[in-house]
């Protein structure tokens, strides 16, 4: 029997998305298909038209128009909030009346007074209640945790995070609207940096930062940078541009006393390490990462828990630390 508050599902889970944009097309849309137990039985958008559509390319059976006729769906045991920010709050309080448990986008609201309310509604439900920042579950950003944990890269010194783009410059979207998005780029792709440092370190603290917007675009910062501590690791250093005019650059360091090792945060390529007096990579430098739809793993973990099989890797509580680290760096508004 499904659909039952603090109980775990013993059956086929059949999900409905709200919002069924961009972003479940390959990502994770398929993947709710494709999990074994798991069902896409509906989706919405507003624009119905584009909800048909998607479910024909797709294989859904149902789609509708409006959040309140998929919610009322007796058919629908979960629900996957896919929307921008802006109305994460508003749906996922629908979801939690509606007595479904709920998945939504990262980073989880427009703010952490959102990110709040959602917590809060869940609860009150007795609800389980997931935030998407699926990088938890590749298979990339897992080993790098191993790696941490094992000690492979000896003691680490310093960790280094750089993102130069001139996605500002060109971004047409609802990223630069604050009321949609909650602060532009640096909230859309920040919150990923934020959540798989505090995955891989845990809970972190702003020592120092600055953040604004210079190219004038929009009315989000631009360009963001801050130094992070948590208790027994070492300095974290993030820096993101997003208003440069030459090549696109990513790059994350973890600097150990064994050599350091470098990768990107937003592809899933191979890592690439540089030795200190000779000491041998500690992993496999063909390492295949490749993920068909990187937000499976993340899902499967979320249908595990569903069941009553595992404990969930990405937490609303850690979302909410990241907005809190965001609002904190945005307010720091540089002249």
């Amino acid at each position: 029997m499904n659909n039952l508050k603090n109980k775990p599902f013993d059956g086929l889970v059949r999900w409905g998305i709200l919002g069924c944009g961009d972003v479940t097309e390959i990502k994770s849309g398929p993947a709710l298909r494709k999990i074994p137990g798991s069902a896409l039985q509906a989706v919405m958008r507003r624009n119905a038209e584009k909800a048909r559509d998607y479910a024909e390319r797709h294989g859904v059976p149902r789609w509708y128009g409006n959040a309140g006729d998929l919610l009322a769906d007796s058919e629908i045991d979960a629900v996957y909030v896919a929307s921008p920010p802006g109305v994460h709050l508003e749906l996922g309080r629908l979801v939690a009346l509606a007595g479904k448990p709920c998945y939504v986008e990262k980073p989880m609201g427009a703010s952490s007074s959102d990110a709040q309310g959602l917590i809060d509604a869940f609860v009150q439900a007795g609800l389980p209640f997931f935030p998407a920042f699926y990088r938890r579950g590749l298979r990339k950003f897992r080993r790098v945790r191993e790696l941490l944990a094992t000690g492979a890269l000896g003691k680490v010194e310093k960790v280094h995070y750089r993102l130069t783009s001139g996605q500002q410059l060109n971004c047409t979207n609802w990223r630069l609207d604050p009321q949609l998005s909650g602060g532009g780029l640096f909230v859309d792709l920040g919150s990923h940096v934020l959540d798989i440092l505090d995955f891989w370190f845990g809970a972190l603290e702003v020592e120092s930062c600055v953040a604004g917007n210079r190219s004038g675009r929009g009315q989000v910062a631009d360009f963001a940078q801050a130094r992070l501590t948590a208790p027994g690791q070492p300095p974290i250093e993030i820096d993101f541009d997003f208003n440069c005019t030459g090549e696109h650059q990513e790059q994350m360091q973890i600097v150990g006393e064994n050599g350091t090792l470098s990768f990107a945060v937003f592809n899933l390529e191979p890592f690439q390490w540089e030795n200190h007096e000779s000491f041998l990579p500690p992993f496999d430098p063909g390492e295949d990462f490749s993920a068909e739809h990187v937000q499976r793993g993340l899902l499967e973990n979320v249908m595990d828990c569903l069941r009553g099989k595992s404990q969930p890797w990405a937490t609303p509580e850690a979302a909410l630390r990241t907005w809190k680290l965001m609002e904190r760096i945005l307010k720091s508004n540089a002249p």
